[in-house]
């Protein structure tokens, strides 16, 4: 079983992630020898202090390779089907993401974002790897995820469950493991308003553009309940993060309510593009007879 794990690091958090000992608790708290660990590094100010970082690392032995988006753009998106015009006013929102899986070789990619943390150490990267080669309808695997508001955890989008893992159509950058290969090639131009109206209507973002893909084939998520993590809440959340005008900021909000309100009571029929409660794929609904004794649909 061969796992990267991949850190994304920008201008904010890359003294952080390239200071001595961030990989080396992060590999700990999750109790798993990683066949790569790879620092990624993007839109940073002053890209020579991050090489001169990275490769302390590197000659330490806390990292086994180090890459900048802007070296393997251009490739990704061709890969992707792309042009530099997909990457719009704030590239940075998706470039990384479409780099990821090309500066690394692994099967399985563990994409972790530099302010995620597990609340507590475990592993649960093999599991999760053995469930996704038992189930491939399965698109990835992530944890149980923080939630500034109340009720707003992972079971407020459950579908399904499959062992202790509850199933639902999310995809977040924050953490999620899957087949490299998965995210290469020309998936990021599905459809589906309901992931739009999810991820605070910026449909150029990576997060957004992977959900769709995920809904559009029918291919959820399994979020593993029995471990969550903590991450950085940024006020705004995307719109936030992009330094919106005030203006933007409040019609992209009630563009993205209203969108949220519609899309929301749309029933299950219409399929994960529209519905929030869309139904399992059948793959789910009739298992394998070796996995039927352990999967188990929500009440």
């Amino acid at each position: 079983m061969g796992v990267a794990l991949v850190v994304n690091a920008y201008e904010r958090t890359y003294r952080s992630v390239l200071s001595r000992g961030f990989f080396p608790r992060l590999v700990d708290a999750n109790l798993t020898h990683f066949e790569e660990t790879v620092a990624l590094i993007n839109n940073v100010d002053d890209p020579a202090d991050a090489r001169s970082r990275a490769e302390a690392l590197l000659a330490a032995g806390e990292i086994t390779r180090f890459e900048f988006v802007s070296d393997h753009i251009d490739r990704a998106l061709e890969h992707a089907g792309l042009s530099h015009r997909s990457l719009r006013r704030h590239p940075y929102l998706l470039d990384y993401g479409l780099v990821m899986p090309h500066v690394c070789e692994s099967t399985w990619l563990l994409g972790w974002d530099a302010e995620t943390a597990l609340r507590t150490p475990m592993n649960w990267v093999e599991p999760s790897v053995r469930l996704l080669e038992r189930q491939p309808w399965l698109f990835h695997a992530s944890l149980a995820w923080p939630s500034p508001e109340p009720g707003a955890d992972y079971s407020a989008e459950q579908i399904g469950m499959v062992d202790d893992y509850s199933i639902n159509w999310g995809f977040s950058d924050q953490l999620f493991l899957l087949r490299r290969q998965d995210l290469i090639g020309a998936i990021y131009r599905d459809f589906a308003p309901m992931a739009a109206a999810r991820h605070a209507p910026h449909p150029t973002t990576f997060e957004y553009r992977v959900e769709a893909h995920q809904r559009a084939t029918r291919r959820p998520r399994a979020t593993l309940t029995t471990l969550s993590y903590e991450t950085n809440f940024v006020p705004g959340g995307v719109l936030g993060r992009v330094g919106s005008t005030k203006f933007e900021y409040e019609r992209m909000r009630a563009l993205y309510r209203l969108e949220h309100y519609v899309l929301q009571r749309l029933p299950a029929r219409l399929g994960p593009r529209w519905s929030k409660s869309a139904t399992l794929p059948v793959a789910f609904r009739s298992p394998p007879a070796d996995t039927a004794a352990t999967s188990r649909p929500s009440p």
